[in-house]
Formats: C-alpha cells, structure tokens, sequence
C-alpha cells in the first residue's frame, strides 16, 4: 500500500470494502487459475487505475523486503480487479535467494499487500481488469526506476527547473532520486496537487504548504526523517499524507497543522513513543496505518478519534486490543492479523459500522460472546488461528460474503456453514479434516455450498 486511494478515496473512504485473497499462482491448480484469468482483461485505458497499483505493489515489496539486505529475489505480481473496482485477487511467483526462509519471506509479502491494498478502488468501472508488475531486489540486478507519463506530470528535476507551462502540472514524482533535501522548485507549480518523494535520503522536510493550495497527497515514505525534522504550515488542503517506513517515533506534531488530514501511514517506523496524547494531534483522521511499526500495546487514548474507518495494526506484539477502540464508532475496518492475541475485546458488537476484521495469525480460540450483534459484518478473516470449535456467532452474521478460517484446528467439517446465506467465498486450507479424502468425504457438503453460488478453497 503505497498509498492509499488518492483524492477520490478520501471522499468516499466508507465506501472501501474486502481486501482481496493473496496467493501463490501454483497454489490453485493450473485449471482452476486458468478459469479465473479468463474473466479479466489485460485490455486497460485507464493508465491512472495501473499506478496508482504499481505504488502500492512497490510500497507492499518495500515493506516485506527492503530491510532484508542479503536477501535476492525476482517477484512477479498480478492484480485482478472486478467490474467495481476492487481487488479479487492478487497472484504472485516469488524466486529468492539469501538466508531467508521462503514461508516467512511470503507470509510477509502476502501481509504487505493486504494492507496496501485495503482502500484500492479503480476509476475504472464495469470491467474485469488484469495488471501484471514485476520485481527485481537485493542480490539481483535493481528494477530501473519507473518513470510515470502524463501530460501533468513531471518526473525529473531538471524539468522541474525548465518547465514553461508550471499550470498545467498537477503531478510531481521525485522518488528514488537521491535527494537529500526537498527542491525549492515544487513551488513553481501552484496547481500541484499530488507530490511524491518517496525512497530518497531525505533528512529534514520544510513544505510551506500554503504556497501549494492544491496539495492533497504527499509521500514521504522510506526516507530518514524524524519527529523533529518534518515542519509543514497550517494547511486545509492536504489530505493524504504517507510517512512510512522513516525513522518516527511517535505521530510528529506537525501532522496536527494539517486540518482536513484523513489519512496517515507510519507503517515501518519503530513508534516507541506513541502514548495517548499522540491521537490529538490527529482526531480528525479517517484511515490511521501503523503496520509493522513495533508496537507492544495500543494507548487508550485512541478512543479520541472519533472520526477513524479504518485501523491498520497488522504485524506488530499486541497481546490485546484495549477497550478504547470500541469506542470508535464510524470504525469499519478492523485489521489486527500478525498479531498475538488470544481474543478480541468484549465489547466490539458497540462497534455497529464495523463490516471487514482481518485477525487472522493470532492465537484466537474463540469469539467474543455478542459479536453476533455485528450486522454489517460482511468479511471475517480468521486463518492461522487456534480454533478447535465453529464459532457459532458467525452465522448470525446475514451480510457476510468472505470468511476465512483456514489452519485452524477443525477436525471435521463445521456443518453451520451450510447456515450462511450470503457467502461468496469461503477458505478452509490447512485444516485437520482437509486431507485427500475431503472432496468424497465431504461431497454433500461441499456439493450444497457450491450450489449457492459459494467459491471455496480448501
């Protein structure tokens, strides 16, 4: 995620939905990957659709791989989006070399993409879309830096210091150009409304945003900024801002100068720091993203961000989500996978917006008791957990279109499946009763979910 969805995203966060499923292309069999790929078209006119993915596929490889300098790897990425918009699936073939082990390698890979592609939505509408980028890291030949075109947008800065026409350009794209510093010639463009500096040696950042009124993104990630060294003046412009992987310990004071903020990504920071005081710097935010950065537990002081959607605490060492975030009402997706907790808070039904938990990974046994009360409950991940028994609270659960509850510990095939109505797809591997037998032992019950309409995997 290298981002999250641009301008228009932030005006209709609420209406993002369902990650999409992250898997190994010979994970499924070649008949069944066929049969996928035939509904999506490589045919593609919307060139802002495919990179605003390649960000976010180049920011979900950042964060899996780049802190691991002795690791090589070549990684191919197919993205396959549906008639809404959205991400169905995400395919990949991942080579690598080094001292890693390859499960972890892609545990992680498949973690980063989840998370950076949370928000995704296509302008694009009405078609079935297949993107494809690849990857080269580490020990092999490096990827040559991608060069966005566009009639608006600049991508060298010599063309910053030479271009004529500064009204026209609403795009600037400085990233991986070994900058140390922000260039004062950003100011030339007055109508700049998206400015990416990711992947510099940046140390210190100075913008006056009120010479850039039009400012609504700005990506500062995998750079070496500090708490102390990012200034930005008192803005009601920009909107997404993107911080990760930098060298934050706690949401820096100068994000409080942004007014209209809605989201925030500190993912890859090792936020130490972060103490209930930090969330009022940021009340107003939308979409809050602090994957991955070391946290043990989660202040209480959360409970002041009334406005939040969306919560990402994928991959860090909480052994509990705190009361305080259910008390964070307009919350809708919950991302808590990578973690180590053994139950979700009791009180989460008050959570009545919320329609996508993505826990899977943890140590979770059972649900809390009136989750059930959850009615717009429509994706529930709960793989690579430690449940022995169904819970039965999901099929209380009438909207719900994607469950996941692969590598638990069912030793037979839980029959309140069949409860679910409104499944769409359904994710059983790795389970007890999962064994080559499965398909003839299991055929009415899998024969009755396929007649719905169901897609399982198992």
């Amino acid at each position: 995620m290298r981002l999250l969805l641009l301008f228009a995203f932030v005006l209709a966060v609420h209406y993002a939905s369902a990650q999409p499923k992250v898997l190994r292309i010979d994970a499924l069999g070649r008949t069944e990957y066929d049969q996928i790929l035939t509904r999506y078209s490589d045919d593609v006119n919307n060139r802002t659709d495919g990179l605003q993915l390649r960000i976010r596929m180049d920011s979900a490889v950042t964060m899996a791989f780049g802190g691991k300098k002795e690791l090589g790897y070549t990684l191919f990425l197919q993205c396959l989006v549906n008639a809404q918009g959205k991400a169905d699936y995400v395919f990949f073939n991942l080579a690598a070399v080094g001292r890693y082990n390859h499960d972890s390698l892609e545990a992680e890979l498949k973690s980063a993409v989840m998370s950076r592609m949370a928000s995704f939505k296509a302008r694009e509408l009405g078609k079935y879309c297949m993107y494809n980028f690849s990857f080269m890291g580490g020990r092999q030949k490096a990827a040559p830096r991608k060069v966005p075109k566009g009639d608006s947008a600049l991508s060298e800065i010599k063309q910053l210091l030479t271009s004529r026409d500064t009204i026209r350009i609403k795009k600037l794209f400085l990233h991986e150009l070994s900058l140390t510093a922000v260039p004062d010639a950003i100011y030339r463009f007055p109508n700049l409304e998206e400015l990416y500096l990711e992947k510099n040696q940046i140390t210190s950042v100075a913008i006056d945003i009120r010479r850039l009124p039009k400012l609504s993104i700005l990506n500062l990630g995998s750079n070496k900024i500090t708490n102390d060294s990012l200034h930005l003046s008192r803005n009601k412009c920009l909107h997404v801002l993107n911080l990760n992987e930098n060298s934050f310990t706690d949401i820096p004071v100068a994000v409080k100068n942004c007014r209209k903020l809605s989201s925030l990504w500190l993912a890859g920071n090792n936020m130490s720091a972060l103490s209930g005081v930090s969330f009022k710097r940021v009340r107003k935010l939308r979409d809050l993203n602090l994957y991955k950065t070391q946290i043990g537990q989660v202040p209480a002081g959360i409970k002041k961000m009334r406005k939040l959607e969306i919560l990402d605490l994928y991959h860090n060492k909480l052994t509990e989500i705190p009361k305080s975030v259910t008390k964070l009402k307009k919350l809708t997706h919950l991302a808590v996978a990578h973690n180590q907790l053994k139950e979700l808070p009791e009180k989460l039904y008050k959570l009545k917006q919320l329609h996508t938990v993505y826990a899977h990974h943890n140590w979770l046994s059972y649900l809390p008791e009136k989750i059930d009360r959850l009615k717009e409950m429509r994706i529930l991940d709960l793989g690579y957990n430690w449940f022995t028994n169904f819970p039965v609270q999901v099929t209380a659960f009438e909207n719900l279109t994607e469950l996941d509850m692969s590598s638990n510990n069912f030793t037979e095939f839980p029959a309140q499946l069949l409860e679910l109505k409104h499944l769409e797809k359904l994710y059983l591997r790795g389970n007890p009763f999962i064994g080559n037998d499965a398909e003839t032992k299991y055929a009415s019950q899998l024969g009755s979910l396929k007649g719905k309409n169901i897609e399982v995997f198992y």
